[in-house]
């Protein structure tokens, strides 16, 4: 029997419940995001700290679609919160995981033991009112954000919630927008970059300690062809890095160079590149 979703409220937020062969286990990613934590570092831990029980595995949610998630047993939730220190998250996000630290296992089990077994699929009053507050701030955040991979995320738990609620779930493109998908070209870019980075050579003529990444095209030039790396400064390019989102494009001009000890003229990103952003080939 495949595992089944199950929209859990706690507090504004959803946590999700998957229920595995009558066994409680906890989808990740929804308790990552809620308390405002980078996805892709956090899976990692996970599968990393408790790779012996963390299971990757599809589920149906409530719109009828299907859901690759990680997961981890309930009685281990605990564990992974208290991995977290408040002392070294924003102060915005301190007390939020305070609380999911002192109350979301304990909230989950009861859900589990209670509140699941006697209603599933009938939410309570108060859970109806706290999986609507919940559309309602999920509307907002996908209206505001341009961030494809997080509107994308977003969307999920509106589906969820939505039809929970028994709820028309709007299209995705009728909420807000999103940036437009970056060109093949400018990921190979980046790519070639972090391929210089592993063989050890200097591009960034601003300083590692700048925070940001200065190109000079033709000393790039000189670096891909010392090791033989195929790649054409086109005009094409040109463009697609002017409206480059990650690193994004700051500006165009003469800095000192670090490498050359000298002026000269370079494009401006914000640093530091994320290598976990581009594949290599």
């Amino acid at each position: 029997m495949q595992p089944q979703l199950m929209p859990v409220p706690f507090y504004e937020d959803i946590v999700v419940l998957v229920d595995r062969e009558n066994e409680p286990y906890v989808a990740m990613k929804p308790i990552v995001t809620n308390i405002g934590l980078n996805w892709d570092i956090q899976r990692h831990k996970v599968v990393d700290r408790f790779g012996s029980v963390a299971v990757e595995m599809t589920a149906t949610g409530g719109d009828g679609k299907q859901y690759n998630m990680t997961c981890l047993p309930l009685r281990k939730l605990p564990a992974w919160l208290y991995s977290i220190s408040p002392n070294k998250v924003t102060l915005e996000l301190r007390d939020k995981v305070i609380r999911y630290q002192e109350e979301c296992d304990d909230a989950l089990w009861d859900y589990w033991t209670k509140g699941n077994a006697t209603r599933r699929g009938n939410n309570s009053i108060n859970q109806q009112i706290a999986l609507s507050r919940h559309r309602v701030a999920l509307l907002e955040k996908l209206l505001k954000s341009r961030d494809n991979t997080l509107r994308g995320a977003l969307h999920e738990q509106l589906t969820m919630v939505s039809k929970q609620l028994g709820l028309s779930v709007p299209a995705l493109e009728a909420i807000g927008k999103g940036l437009p998908p970056v060109p093949e070209i400018v990921n190979d870019f980046w790519a070639a970059l972090e391929l210089l980075d592993r063989l050890g050579e200097r591009y960034n003529h601003a300083g590692s300690m700048s925070g940001t990444i200065a190109l000079n095209y033709p000393h790039l030039k000189l670096l891909f062809k010392k090791h033989r790396i195929s790649f054409r400064f086109t005009a094409e390019l040109r463009q697609a890095l002017s409206v480059s989102p990650q690193p994004k494009f700051l500006e165009y001009k003469v800095l000192y160079s670090r490498i050359e000890d000298k002026s000269v003229r370079c494009w401006v990103f914000e640093g530091p590149i994320r290598p976990e952003l581009y594949v290599l080939t």
